[in-house]
Protein backbone atom coordinates (compact mmCIF):
# COMPACT_ATOMS: atom_id res chain seq x y z
CA UNK A 1 0.00 0.00 0.00
CA UNK A 2 2.62 2.17 0.81
CA UNK A 3 4.38 1.58 -2.27
CA UNK A 4 0.53 2.85 -3.58
CA UNK A 5 0.35 5.82 -2.25
CA UNK A 6 3.97 7.17 -2.51
CA UNK A 7 3.50 6.30 -6.34
CA UNK A 8 1.03 9.40 -6.61
CA UNK A 9 4.18 11.79 -5.84
CA UNK A 10 5.52 10.89 -9.19
CA UNK A 11 2.95 9.51 -11.77
CA UNK A 12 0.24 12.30 -9.89
CA UNK A 13 -3.21 11.31 -8.80
CA UNK A 14 -4.89 11.54 -12.07
CA UNK A 15 -2.61 8.53 -13.72
CA UNK A 16 -2.63 6.07 -10.64
CA UNK A 17 -6.73 6.54 -10.61
CA UNK A 18 -6.75 5.78 -13.96
CA UNK A 19 -4.66 2.45 -13.61
CA UNK A 20 -6.66 1.60 -10.86
CA UNK A 21 -9.83 1.78 -12.78
CA UNK A 22 -8.70 -0.25 -15.02
CA UNK A 23 -7.82 -2.38 -12.42
CA UNK A 24 -11.26 -2.77 -11.20
CA UNK A 25 -13.69 -1.20 -13.48
CA UNK A 26 -16.15 -3.37 -13.23
CA UNK A 27 -16.69 -2.46 -9.47
CA UNK A 28 -15.53 1.47 -9.94
CA UNK A 29 -19.43 4.08 -10.72
CA UNK A 30 -19.12 6.29 -12.91
CA UNK A 31 -18.58 9.91 -11.79
CA UNK A 32 -16.50 8.74 -8.90
CA UNK A 33 -13.40 11.34 -7.92
CA UNK A 34 -9.68 9.61 -8.55
CA UNK A 35 -9.36 9.73 -4.72
CA UNK A 36 -12.52 7.22 -4.22
CA UNK A 37 -11.42 5.18 -6.78
CA UNK A 38 -8.02 4.96 -5.48
CA UNK A 39 -9.51 4.39 -1.75
CA UNK A 40 -11.88 1.96 -2.84
CA UNK A 41 -8.91 -0.13 -5.51
CA UNK A 42 -6.81 -0.15 -2.52
CA UNK A 43 -9.64 -1.92 -0.54
CA UNK A 44 -10.44 -4.38 -3.07
CA UNK A 45 -7.14 -5.36 -4.10
CA UNK A 46 -5.65 -6.92 -0.61
CA UNK A 47 -3.10 -8.28 -1.77
CA UNK A 48 -0.12 -5.99 -2.30
CA UNK A 49 0.73 -8.45 -5.72
CA UNK A 50 -2.45 -7.48 -7.08
CA UNK A 51 -1.52 -3.65 -6.53
CA UNK A 52 1.64 -3.54 -7.59
CA UNK A 53 0.39 -5.26 -10.74
CA UNK A 54 -2.25 -2.96 -11.44
CA UNK A 55 0.08 -0.23 -11.20
CA UNK A 56 3.06 -1.02 -13.05
CA UNK A 57 2.04 -3.79 -15.22
CA UNK A 58 3.96 -7.10 -13.59
CA UNK A 59 5.60 -7.92 -10.00
CA UNK A 60 9.37 -8.37 -10.50
CA UNK A 61 10.27 -11.51 -8.40
CA UNK A 62 11.38 -10.25 -4.79
CA UNK A 63 9.98 -6.37 -4.65
CA UNK A 64 7.16 -8.02 -2.50
CA UNK A 65 9.13 -9.18 -0.04
CA UNK A 66 11.26 -6.22 0.44
CA UNK A 67 7.79 -4.34 0.98
CA UNK A 68 7.52 -6.71 3.28
CA UNK A 69 10.63 -6.30 5.00
CA UNK A 70 10.56 -2.63 4.78
CA UNK A 71 7.85 -3.22 7.59
CA UNK A 72 4.10 -1.81 8.15
CA UNK A 73 5.23 1.53 8.89
CA UNK A 74 5.79 3.85 6.15
CA UNK A 75 10.21 4.47 5.83
CA UNK A 76 11.82 7.70 4.48
CA UNK A 77 9.82 9.82 2.39
CA UNK A 78 8.21 9.05 -1.42
CA UNK A 79 11.67 9.07 -2.80
CA UNK A 80 12.32 5.73 -0.94
CA UNK A 81 9.70 3.58 -2.76
CA UNK A 82 10.46 5.66 -5.92
CA UNK A 83 13.66 3.92 -5.53
CA UNK A 84 12.60 0.59 -5.07
CA UNK A 85 10.55 0.15 -7.95
CA UNK A 86 12.91 1.87 -10.13
CA UNK A 87 15.65 -0.56 -8.83
CA UNK A 88 13.28 -3.82 -9.04
CA UNK A 89 11.77 -2.90 -12.25
CA UNK A 90 15.20 -1.47 -14.08
CA UNK A 91 16.94 -4.37 -16.51
CA UNK A 92 20.49 -2.66 -15.78
CA UNK A 93 22.63 -5.08 -14.39
CA UNK A 94 24.21 -2.55 -11.86
CA UNK A 95 20.79 -2.09 -10.86
CA UNK A 96 19.89 -5.83 -11.17
CA UNK A 97 23.28 -6.54 -8.83
CA UNK A 98 21.78 -3.91 -6.18
CA UNK A 99 18.43 -5.55 -5.88
CA UNK A 100 20.04 -9.24 -5.43
CA UNK A 101 22.40 -7.60 -2.83
CA UNK A 102 19.05 -6.44 -0.98
CA UNK A 103 17.38 -9.60 -1.50
CA UNK A 104 20.67 -11.52 0.28
CA UNK A 105 20.98 -9.20 3.10
CA UNK A 106 19.49 -11.00 6.49
CA UNK A 107 16.44 -9.34 8.71
CA UNK A 108 14.58 -6.73 7.94
CA UNK A 109 15.07 -3.73 5.63
CA UNK A 110 15.82 0.11 6.83
CA UNK A 111 14.57 2.89 4.64
CA UNK A 112 18.48 4.30 4.30
CA UNK A 113 19.32 0.89 2.44
CA UNK A 114 17.38 1.23 -0.39
CA UNK A 115 19.32 4.64 -1.05
CA UNK A 116 22.71 3.23 0.22
CA UNK A 117 22.74 0.60 -2.66
CA UNK A 118 21.57 3.57 -5.25
CA UNK A 119 24.81 5.63 -4.17
CA UNK A 120 27.29 3.10 -2.90
CA UNK A 121 29.83 2.40 -5.77
CA UNK A 122 28.68 -1.04 -7.76
CA UNK A 123 31.89 -2.69 -6.62
CA UNK A 124 31.15 -2.71 -3.10
CA UNK A 125 27.93 -4.55 -3.60
CA UNK A 126 28.32 -7.00 -1.14
CA UNK A 127 25.67 -7.99 1.17
CA UNK A 128 27.49 -8.35 4.77
CA UNK A 129 29.60 -4.89 3.29
CA UNK A 130 26.12 -2.78 2.80
CA UNK A 131 24.65 -4.63 6.02
CA UNK A 132 27.07 -2.14 7.72
CA UNK A 133 26.29 1.08 6.48
CA UNK A 134 23.45 2.19 8.15
CA UNK A 135 23.44 6.04 7.26
CA UNK A 136 23.38 7.64 3.38
CA UNK A 137 26.03 10.25 4.98
CA UNK A 138 28.21 7.47 5.22
CA UNK A 139 28.28 6.35 1.98
CA UNK A 140 30.51 9.61 0.24
CA UNK A 141 33.14 8.43 2.77
CA UNK A 142 33.51 4.94 1.35
CA UNK A 143 33.26 5.89 -1.49
CA UNK A 144 36.16 8.27 -1.62
CA UNK A 145 38.13 5.40 0.69
CA UNK A 146 37.45 3.22 -2.18
CA UNK A 147 38.65 5.60 -4.81
CA UNK A 148 42.18 5.86 -2.83
CA UNK A 149 42.60 2.06 -3.08
CA UNK A 150 42.40 2.48 -6.29
CA UNK A 151 44.99 5.03 -6.60
CA UNK A 152 47.50 3.37 -3.72
CA UNK A 153 47.26 -0.21 -5.48
CA UNK A 154 47.86 -1.17 -8.77
CA UNK A 155 46.48 -4.71 -8.06
CA UNK A 156 43.28 -2.88 -7.35
CA UNK A 157 41.00 -3.96 -10.27
CA UNK A 158 37.11 -4.22 -9.82
CA UNK A 159 37.71 -8.06 -9.85
CA UNK A 160 40.27 -8.14 -7.15
CA UNK A 161 38.20 -5.84 -5.20
CA UNK A 162 35.62 -7.68 -5.40
CA UNK A 163 37.57 -11.05 -4.40
CA UNK A 164 38.35 -9.41 -0.81
CA UNK A 165 34.53 -8.43 -0.10
CA UNK A 166 34.17 -12.41 -0.41
CA UNK A 167 36.32 -12.91 2.01
CA UNK A 168 34.35 -10.68 4.41
CA UNK A 169 32.78 -12.32 7.30
CA UNK A 170 29.57 -12.10 9.66
CA UNK A 171 30.17 -9.22 12.37
CA UNK A 172 33.34 -7.86 10.55
CA UNK A 173 33.31 -4.00 9.98
CA UNK A 174 32.91 -1.99 6.79
CA UNK A 175 36.54 -0.94 7.65
CA UNK A 176 37.90 -4.51 7.27
CA UNK A 177 37.56 -4.14 3.52
CA UNK A 178 39.90 -1.38 3.66
CA UNK A 179 42.36 -2.28 6.10
CA UNK A 180 43.16 -5.18 4.28
CA UNK A 181 43.77 -3.34 0.72
CA UNK A 182 46.03 -0.64 3.26
CA UNK A 183 48.86 -3.46 3.17
CA UNK A 184 48.62 -4.12 -0.34
CA UNK A 185 49.67 -0.92 -1.12
CA UNK A 186 52.61 -0.04 -3.68
CA UNK A 187 52.18 3.68 -4.77
CA UNK A 188 53.66 6.04 -2.43
CA UNK A 189 51.04 9.49 -2.05
CA UNK A 190 54.44 11.33 -2.00
CA UNK A 191 57.14 10.72 -4.00
CA UNK A 192 60.84 11.80 -2.64
CA UNK A 193 64.01 11.93 -5.04
CA UNK A 194 67.22 10.05 -3.86
CA UNK A 195 69.09 12.09 -5.95
CA UNK A 196 70.60 9.00 -7.74
CA UNK A 197 72.34 7.90 -4.09
CA UNK A 198 72.12 4.25 -4.43
CA UNK A 199 72.28 3.96 -0.87
CA UNK A 200 69.16 5.29 0.11
CA UNK A 201 65.89 3.18 -1.09
CA UNK A 202 62.70 3.73 -0.54
CA UNK A 203 60.41 1.57 0.97
CA UNK A 204 57.62 2.43 -0.89
CA UNK A 205 55.13 -0.16 -0.45
CA UNK A 206 53.26 -1.96 2.41
CA UNK A 207 55.43 -5.02 0.75
CA UNK A 208 58.63 -3.33 1.43
CA UNK A 209 57.90 -1.80 4.67
CA UNK A 210 57.27 -5.47 6.12
CA UNK A 211 60.00 -6.68 4.55
CA UNK A 212 62.56 -4.44 6.27
CA UNK A 213 60.82 -4.66 9.78
CA UNK A 214 61.88 -8.26 9.79
CA UNK A 215 65.76 -7.94 9.70
CA UNK A 216 65.74 -4.83 11.45
CA UNK A 217 63.50 -6.13 14.05
CA UNK A 218 61.41 -3.51 14.38
CA UNK A 219 57.73 -2.51 14.03
CA UNK A 220 58.05 -1.08 10.60
CA UNK A 221 54.64 -3.05 9.77
CA UNK A 222 52.55 -1.23 11.83
CA UNK A 223 53.90 2.33 9.88
CA UNK A 224 51.88 0.93 7.14
CA UNK A 225 48.96 2.64 7.30
CA UNK A 226 51.23 5.80 8.38
CA UNK A 227 52.66 6.11 4.95
CA UNK A 228 49.61 4.72 3.00
CA UNK A 229 47.98 8.03 4.31
CA UNK A 230 51.15 10.28 3.54
CA UNK A 231 52.60 11.09 6.62
CA UNK A 232 55.38 9.38 6.62
CA UNK A 233 57.99 7.93 4.37
CA UNK A 234 60.44 5.56 5.46
CA UNK A 235 63.87 5.40 3.76
CA UNK A 236 66.74 2.72 4.41
CA UNK A 237 70.15 3.45 3.93
CA UNK A 238 72.27 0.00 2.52
CA UNK A 239 75.71 1.42 2.98
CA UNK A 240 78.37 -1.08 1.44
CA UNK A 241 78.76 -4.21 3.46
CA UNK A 242 80.01 -5.29 5.90
CA UNK A 243 78.62 -1.90 7.83
CA UNK A 244 75.21 -2.36 9.04
CA UNK A 245 71.87 -0.24 7.66
CA UNK A 246 69.62 2.86 8.94
CA UNK A 247 66.27 3.21 8.80
CA UNK A 248 65.22 6.91 8.61
CA UNK A 249 61.74 8.28 9.40
CA UNK A 250 60.65 11.15 7.20
CA UNK A 251 58.27 13.08 8.54
CA UNK A 252 55.40 14.63 5.57
CA UNK A 253 55.28 18.44 6.20
CA UNK A 254 53.24 21.45 3.55
CA UNK A 255 57.34 22.08 3.18
CA UNK A 256 58.74 19.00 1.88
CA UNK A 257 60.44 16.30 4.91
CA UNK A 258 61.52 16.41 8.11
CA UNK A 259 63.84 13.85 9.36
CA UNK A 260 61.99 12.76 12.75
CA UNK A 261 64.67 9.58 13.46
CA UNK A 262 67.37 7.35 12.22
CA UNK A 263 67.17 4.20 13.67
CA UNK A 264 69.55 1.16 13.93
CA UNK A 265 68.53 -2.83 14.00
CA UNK A 266 65.62 -2.95 17.08
CA UNK A 267 65.82 0.86 17.33
CA UNK A 268 68.84 1.22 18.60
CA UNK A 269 70.73 4.50 18.55
CA UNK A 270 73.18 5.46 16.08
CA UNK A 271 76.92 6.59 16.25
CA UNK A 272 77.24 10.11 15.47
CA UNK A 273 79.65 9.76 12.57
CA UNK A 274 77.42 6.98 10.34
CA UNK A 275 74.07 9.09 11.62
CA UNK A 276 76.62 12.74 10.46
CA UNK A 277 76.65 10.51 7.06
CA UNK A 278 73.08 9.99 6.67
CA UNK A 279 72.21 13.10 7.45
CA UNK A 280 74.29 14.81 4.95
CA UNK A 281 73.11 12.23 2.64
CA UNK A 282 69.09 13.09 3.32
CA UNK A 283 69.98 17.01 3.22
CA UNK A 284 71.33 17.18 -0.36
CA UNK A 285 68.17 15.76 -1.56
CA UNK A 286 66.18 18.10 0.69
CA UNK A 287 65.06 16.87 3.84
CA UNK A 288 64.89 19.35 6.61
CA UNK A 289 66.89 18.54 10.04
CA UNK A 290 66.37 19.64 13.45
CA UNK A 291 68.42 22.10 15.53
CA UNK A 292 69.48 23.56 18.35
CA UNK A 293 69.90 27.38 19.32
CA UNK A 294 73.16 28.12 17.48
CA UNK A 295 75.54 28.40 20.69
CA UNK A 296 78.15 25.36 22.12
CA UNK A 297 76.35 21.93 23.20
CA UNK A 298 77.09 22.48 26.79
CA UNK A 299 76.16 25.38 27.46
CA UNK A 300 72.22 24.74 25.86
CA UNK A 301 72.59 22.04 27.58
CA UNK A 302 73.60 23.38 30.78
CA UNK A 303 70.55 26.04 29.98
CA UNK A 304 68.13 23.27 29.02
CA UNK A 305 68.70 21.07 32.19
CA UNK A 306 68.51 24.54 35.20
CA UNK A 307 65.15 24.12 33.32
CA UNK A 308 64.60 20.67 33.31
CA UNK A 309 64.40 20.24 30.01
CA UNK A 310 66.27 16.83 30.84
CA UNK A 311 65.51 15.76 26.94
CA UNK A 312 68.50 17.32 25.52
CA UNK A 313 70.89 14.69 26.91
CA UNK A 314 69.17 12.69 24.59
CA UNK A 315 71.07 11.41 20.89
CA UNK A 316 68.62 13.75 17.75
CA UNK A 317 69.31 14.90 14.86
CA UNK A 318 72.35 17.34 15.11
CA UNK A 319 74.29 13.79 16.68
CA UNK A 320 74.26 15.52 20.14
CA UNK A 321 74.53 12.81 23.04
CA UNK A 322 75.72 9.24 23.12
CA UNK A 323 74.64 6.90 19.85
CA UNK A 324 75.32 3.51 19.42
CA UNK A 325 74.16 0.89 17.40
CA UNK A 326 76.33 -2.13 18.82
CA UNK A 327 73.59 -4.37 20.31
CA UNK A 328 73.95 -5.41 24.05
CA UNK A 329 76.88 -7.28 25.11
CA UNK A 330 74.86 -9.47 27.51
CA UNK A 331 72.78 -10.18 24.49
CA UNK A 332 74.25 -13.57 22.78
CA UNK A 333 71.44 -13.94 20.71
CA UNK A 334 71.60 -10.29 19.63
CA UNK A 335 75.43 -10.84 19.51
CA UNK A 336 74.99 -13.61 17.19
CA UNK A 337 72.34 -12.03 14.77
CA UNK A 338 74.53 -9.32 14.23
CA UNK A 339 77.44 -11.26 13.28
CA UNK A 340 75.53 -13.62 10.74
CA UNK A 341 74.35 -9.75 9.14
CA UNK A 342 77.55 -8.76 9.03
CA UNK A 343 79.07 -11.94 7.65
Amino acid sequence: MFLALASIDWLGQAEIACRLRRATECTVALGQSDATVIGRAILLLRRPRDLVRALFGSVPDGLAGAMQRLGHDPVGGPETYRELQRLFFSDDAVDRRRVKVLGQMAGSLVGAQIEIVRLLDPVLMHPLFVANVYETKQVAELNAALAYVRARCSRATDEAIRSSLARLKPGDHRSTLYKWWTYRFDRLPRSFDTRGDPTLVILGSAEALADAGRPYANCLKSKVGEVYVGNYVYIEYRPVAPESGIIAELRVTTQGFLLEGLYARKNCKVRPERAAAVRRKLAACGVALYDHAPDEQDIVAAAARVLNYYHFAEPDNTGWGVEFDEPPANDLEELVTFADEAA
